[in-house]
């Protein structure tokens, strides 16, 4: 009997598992239980995933991945998925991608070049309603008319890049190099033939970059197009003059070097190194190599005109931006991370950690913004050019096919030693078909 008894409570508990069981089961057929049925987070507690596309390395990826962690722990409806892509360029092939196929994410990070091929292609969710919110406070914002196209506001400044010059203070000290006193690039480069003669490094580095190379010619007193938008410029005698000179130093006298090649960021990043191990006495540089920098040894310093032109470096927003074809509630949750990143506390973390300009002139206010202030003055040189010297970029009303032809031109006189006359001239020919037919349209 009692053997008998222990087998029906057996049966019983065996029963009270399968019916457990099975109204398990039951529940997830009628999409009840996490991660199956609605979207809906109050019914289901799921997220709602937000795919963001971005290419940044080193500092700045490592940054971006804090904040978006911060975000994702910091509310109960939405989740920032990333998708790493290895610099702006391959961020740009991969949207082509995601959109040819009707797949966008929901939030890219892109450069002003590639912000404007996306929006001739018209597949950028406009933002002007989100922004003229008086909670938004646009007011406080800087940039944000670069993000704006054909009258609407297309992208929302991340963070904002100028070029800056870097240099080893300990070289140029112990030659009685003092760069704020330089007038030009032009006596950057005598300094530089000095460190080579003595040190035997390199004395700057020219980084592998078409936006500084458009830089140094707009320094030169050069622009793109002709005042009219009619005509492509970029073969005049300022731009071949500041873009022969650096082929000149870099390839016959040898006095400066430009590191190419490898993937995703890795020339910019071994440019870097190379400054930082000794090999090389400086290089132009980002705003954003703050955070990889040791400020123990180097100095920041504003970038040179060339012969007798005031440096005119450009002041650029890399832009977040939304897309048309996502769904509406992943829309908004891309918007709320736009708006988490660009508060003020957020920009002055982005920037002390990064050395970008922040977007907010509130962020220079911050606790987080004055005390890295104290720690180190350089900090503030990349917000003074930018107010100071900072022009906008370029807009390319080709959607980036002008770009392309400077982009090419760059490489025949950084890497095979191409004259800058013959390069240049022939990329203008190309940029100038582009822009007619850009005009035609």
């Amino acid at each position: 009997m009692g053997n008998q008894n222990k087998k029906m409570k057996n049966l019983l508990i065996y029963f009270m598992i399968l019916v457990f069981i099975l109204t398990g089961v039951i529940g997830c057929s009628n999409g009840t239980s996490a991660g199956q049925g609605k979207s809906d987070t109050s019914e289901n507690n799921e997220k709602i995933k937000i795919e963001f596309y971005y290419g940044l390395g080193g500092k700045l990826g490592d940054t971006m991945a804090k904040i978006v962690q911060d975000f994702n722990s910091s509310n109960e409806q939405y989740e920032i998925v990333p998708i790493i892509q290895g610099d702006y360029g391959e961020t740009l092939q991969a949207l082509q991608a995601s959109l040819a196929a009707k797949k966008p994410p929901a939030l890219a990070i892109n450069r002003y070049p590639e912000f404007m091929k996306l929006a001739k292609n018209d597949v950028l969710l406009p933002l002007d309603e989100n922004i003229n919110n008086p909670e938004y406070n646009k007011e406080d914002f800087l940039l944000l008319d670069q993000g704006k196209y054909n009258d609407a506001i297309l992208g929302v400044p991340a963070y904002i890049a100028s070029p800056m010059m870097y240099y080893r203070k300990d070289i140029f000290e112990k030659y009685n190099i003092d760069y704020d006193s330089l007038e030009n690039f032009e006596q950057l480069a005598e300094a530089t033939k000095l460190i080579k003669e003595k040190e035997g490094i390199s004395g700057w580095s020219i980084m592998w970059y078409a936006e500084h190379m458009i830089d140094y010619a707009r320094s030169a007193g050069g622009d793109i197009v002709s005042e009219d938008g009619k005509t492509v410029t970029i073969d005049s005698e300022e731009w071949i003059y500041a873009w022969d000179q650096i082929r000149k130093w870099i390839h016959e006298d040898k006095i400066m070097d430009t590191v190419y090649g490898g993937n995703g960021w890795e020339w910019w990043y071994k440019t870097i190194d190379n400054v930082m191990n000794g090999k090389s006495a400086g290089y132009t540089g980002s705003s954003g190599d703050g955070g990889d920098l040791d400020f123990t040894k180097v100095a920041t310093g504003m970038q040179k005109g060339f012969k007798g032109s005031e440096p005119r470096p450009v002041a650029t927003a890399v832009m977040f931006n939304l897309f048309k074809d996502t769904p509406k509630e992943q829309q908004q949750g891309a918007w709320e991370f736009v708006k988490y990143f660009t508060e003020a506390e957020q920009t002055a973390y982005w920037a002390v950690e990064t050395g970008y300009i922040p977007v907010r002139d509130s962020a220079v206010d911050t606790e987080v913004y004055k005390n890295k202030l104290k720690e180190n003055p350089y900090l503030s040189v990349p917000l003074e050019q930018a107010k100071t010297k900072g022009i906008a970029p370029f807009v390319d009303p080709t959607g980036g096919k002008i770009y392309n032809e400077i982009e090419l031109a760059k490489d025949k006189v950084l890497i095979e030693n191409i004259p800058a006359a013959e390069a240049l001239k022939e990329a203008k020919i190309k940029a100038q078909e582009e822009l007619d037919k850009a005009l035609k349209e």
